[in-house]
C-alpha cells in the first residue's frame, strides 16, 4: 500500500514538472505531514535551495525587438505585444539577473539549465521544447516580443504553456532578457 501512494504521488509530481508547475503538492512522495511548520517526525521541513548563481550579460545577438515577429501573426496575444513596441527592461543586467533566477525556477525544468531544451520534465514533450540558444530556430519571432509573447500567451500545437497568470508582465520581460542573453 505504501508503495503504490509513493508511485503515485511521483506520478503526480512528474505530471506538474510537465505541466509548468514547480511546487509538488502537500505530502507528495510520501513525505511527513506538517502541523504548524514542522512535521509529524518532529523535524521542521528543509527550505528549498535557492537556484544556482547563474552569469548573465547583455544579449549576444544584436536583434530587433520585432525581428521576425510577424510570423506570431496568428497566435494569441500578437496584436497586444505589437502595441507595447519594445521590452521596458531590455539592456538592465538586474533584470537579467533576475530573469535568471525566474528560469531556473519555472523554465529548466523543461528548456534544461543553460536553454539547449534538454531538461527532464521536456523529454516527455512531443514537440521538444525550444533550444533557446539556437537564435535561428526561433519559430515566432527571435527579438524581445516574440519571447514575451511566447513566454506570456505559451505556442499552441507545442509543450510550451502561457505563463500569463502565474508570471506578472514585469516577470515574463525579465525572463526575456536573460533568454535573449542565451541566444547565440
Amino acid at each position: 500500500m505504501m508503495r503504490n501512494k509513493k508511485v503515485l504521488a511521483t506520478v503526480g509530481l512528474a505530471a506538474l514538472l510537465i505541466a509548468g508547475c514547480t511546487s509538488p503538492p502537500d505530502n507528495a512522495a510520501g513525505s511527513a505531514t506538517t502541523t504548524g511548520g514542522a512535521s509529524s517526525t518532529g523535524a521542521a521541513p528543509a527550505p528549498a535551495p535557492p537556484p544556482a548563481p547563474v552569469a548573465v550579460s547583455t544579449p549576444t545577438v544584436a536583434a530587433a525587438p520585432d525581428l521576425e515577429y510577424d510570423k506570431a501573426k496568428s497566435l494569441k496575444g500578437y496584436a497586444e505585444v505589437k502595441k507595447l513596441g519594445k521590452n521596458p527592461v531590455a539592456g538592465d543586467i538586474e533584470a537579467t539577473k533576475a530573469g535568471a533566477t525566474l528560469f531556473a525556477t519555472n523554465c529548466a525544468s523543461c528548456h534544461g539549465a543553460e536553454g539547449h531544451g534538454d531538461g527532464p520534465a521536456g523529454m516527455s514533450l512531443n514537440p521538444k521544447p525550444r533550444n533557446l540558444t539556437a537564435f535561428n530556430e526561433y519559430k515566432y519571432g527571435k527579438g524581445d516580443l516574440g519571447i514575451f509573447r511566447s513566454i506570456k500567451y505559451g505556442v499552441d500545437g507545442s509543450g510550451m504553456a502561457p505563463w500569463e497568470g502565474r508570471m506578472t508582465d514585469d516577470e515574463c520581460w525579465k525572463v526575456a532578457n536573460y533568454v535573449r542573453a542565451m541566444q547565440k
